[in-house]
């Protein structure tokens, strides 16, 4: 096992013990529940554990990813796809920023495409911003000489990128108003 594996592993250990010795010792400062004169508590040395596994199971999500117990409900189905869509965007604006650099770098005798690495890595770079920047050269003509679909494309990211943010934070805030 991986050394996070384990430490999941461990933490989901120990919440399951702390809840088993929950179920069998009832603190005082606890208060009856709705409706019940008395909490029942189990034996110590009969532990009701169907209703541990229960509450394990539930306790589980929140232990193993806290991130995802922020959002309640529909807040959480609209923040995760967007989560994603901000990451790939930030990625592919990396791998923009590379290529646009390289093209230059390029451009102005810097670097030598025979060089193997620098082949490899361009040509990897092509295969994934190219598809996305063809559309964009065919409409938008370099100036003089100087191809600004790059720029063009950045910023359309940027735009994305802070429409998906603040969807986000609406998401993140809703129900939370402090008037």
């Amino acid at each position: 096992m991986q050394r996070k594996e384990k430490r999941g592993l461990s933490v989901l250990l120990l919440a399951a013990a702390a809840i088993v010795i929950c179920r069998c010792w009832q603190p005082t400062f606890v208060p009856p529940a709705a409706g019940q004169n008395q909490l029942r508590t189990p034996d110590v040395r009969s532990p009701d554990l169907p209703q541990s596994a229960v509450a394990l199971a539930g306790l589980a999500p929140l232990v193993l990813a806290p991130e995802a117990s922020v959002a309640q409900g529909w807040e959480s189905a609209v923040m995760l796809p967007l989560e994603l869509i901000n990451t790939g965007l930030n990625l592919f604006k990396t791998a923009l920023g590379i290529y646009a650099l390289m093209s230059w770098l390029y451009a102005f005798g810097i670097i030598d495409m025979r060089n193997d690495i620098v082949m490899k890595v361009q040509g990897a770079l092509s295969s994934v911003i190219d598809p996305v920047l063809n559309p964009l050269r065919s409409v938008i003509p370099p100036l003089g000489g100087f191809d600004i679909s790059f720029m063009i494309l950045w910023f359309v990211i940027e735009q994305a990128q802070a429409a998906a943010v603040t969807i986000m934070f609406g998401a993140a805030s809703y129900g939370n108003y402090y008037y």
